[in-house]
């Protein structure tokens, strides 16, 4: 017994030497690594505060400048300047609007190709208008079969009922013009469907 106590104790001995040696050989290595590292990640937080700050006063300065924007190019202003920002990507949809409007579509189709979809109820609404009028811009090109996708793709981006049912109705009209009666029909079938107030608008167009 009094053996085992014995070995037991040197080895312990044993491993505190090593671990004494191991200190003595690293130990000023191993401080000076410790303080390295608090040292970035110190740094790094102080950037990413930093970096935080200036998105932060971006993101305010861009949404003045979008209050501000009156003309398109103002909000191609907005849109350069503030990138990256929800200003910014509002300011490509503001842009498109107002190129489409003009009739100028290749800069339409240039700035709302940009956009990125928004998240929440009027990101959603926001959203909508831009597949709807890159499938009016579409249908201007005589690209119907886009056009349809991008209407779909509309009506499908809000639960805001004029939102669905303008987008749907311009899907059924486009299927019509491409000769596919059966989807037009269930275009306003769907529209029923979701809202049976608008039958008395829609429902003559459905047949049996």
């Amino acid at each position: 017994m009094a053996n085992k106590v014995e070995n037991q104790t040197d080895v312990m001995v044993e491993a505190k030497g090593k671990l004494e040696l191991f200190f003595d050989k690293w130990g000023n290595k191993l401080l000076w690594t410790l303080v390295v590292v608090a040292v970035v990640v110190g740094a790094y937080f102080i950037w990413k505060s930093y970096s935080d700050s200036k998105k932060e006063v971006k993101a305010q300065n861009a949404s003045v400048a979008l209050t501000n924007a009156v003309t398109v190019e103002d909000f191609v202003k907005v849109a350069n300047d503030y990138e990256g920002t929800e200003a910014a990507n509002t300011a490509l949809y503001r842009a498109g609007a107002m190129y489409l409007a003009d009739g100028d579509l290749e800069n339409a189709k240039t700035y709302l190709n940009k956009y990125e979809n928004l998240e929440g109820a009027a990101g959603e609404l926001i959203n909508a208008n831009v597949y709807g009028l890159r499938g009016d811009i579409a249908v201007e090109q005589d690209d119907l079969q886009t056009a349809a996708d991008l209407f779909k793709k509309a009506a499908q981006a809000s639960d805001d009922q004029m939102t669905y049912v303008n987008f749907m109705q311009k899907l059924a009209i486009v299927y019509a013009s491409i000769g596919d009666d059966a989807k037009s029909q269930q275009c306003y079938k769907d529209i029923i469907a979701k809202y049976p107030q608008m039958e008395a608008s829609y429902g003559r167009y459905v047949r049996e």
